[in-house]
């Protein structure tokens, strides 16, 4: 129905419908990338997921397809340019906002100290920790500290598996607990928390209340 040679062919209506059929296929391969790769598991909560493919679904379903329905009259002399000028305006957009999500996702959940704390790829060890995560093959780690050499900064080496040591996050009462919720990220929000398993500490699942 709308694969037609010509623009001229097409009302406003149609062109709307391709644009969104387009931008709905673009749509979805990022969203495998936000899910799969970007925000995996329980990133996809603490790194604030919604609020990326948030900002996906306003360039890329809404404003190019948006700008289309209108601009595009099958009459106007000017009409390439103009599809060709939102093509360029959704493109910059998308590439942008697409570049800003990747260089501002979650790389890690770390227990650190008495709370959990979400590590962004903007955060100054990131791309040691990128490593660190890669090694262990797993994104839950616990920051294991060496009480005879004390650190001012996080050592990306000391990030161990977070399972290794989740018995002994069950056992320890922090001002950030409450039975079975660890805050997360208490000096960001006072609202977000991991929930655990009392047995045996392992994550479960995030909590905003």
């Amino acid at each position: 129905m709308f694969l037609k040679k010509e623009l001229t062919e097409y009302n406003r209506y149609q062109a709307f419908a391709v644009h969104m059929a387009i931008s709905l296929v673009i749509f979805f391969i990022l969203l495998v990338c936000i899910t799969q790769y970007w925000y995996p598991g329980i990133l996809f909560d603490t790194g604030n997921g919604w609020k990326a493919i948030g900002m996906i679904v306003g360039i890329d379903l809404v404003l190019g397809p948006l700008l289309t329905l209108i601009v595009f009259n099958h009459n106007k002399s000017s009409l390439k340019f103009d599809l060709a000028i939102i093509a360029l305006v959704q493109t910059a957009a998308l590439a942008y906002g697409t570049w800003t999500i990747h260089q501002t996702r979650p790389v890690a959940l770390a227990f650190i100290n008495t709370s959990f704390m979400t590590i962004f790829a903007s955060s100054d060890i990131a791309d040691e920790l990128v490593k660190r995560t890669d090694a262990l093959n797993t994104y839950e780690l616990y920051y294991k500290f060496d009480e005879e050499n004390p650190e001012s900064t996080l050592t990306p080496a000391n990030f161990e598996e977070y399972k290794l040591f989740s018995k002994v996050v069950s056992e320890s009462m922090t001002p950030y607990r409450v039975n079975d919720l660890i805050q997360l990220n208490p000096l960001l929000s006072e609202n977000q928390f991991i929930k655990i398993n009392q047995i045996d500490g392992s994550i479960v699942g995030f909590i905003k209340k």
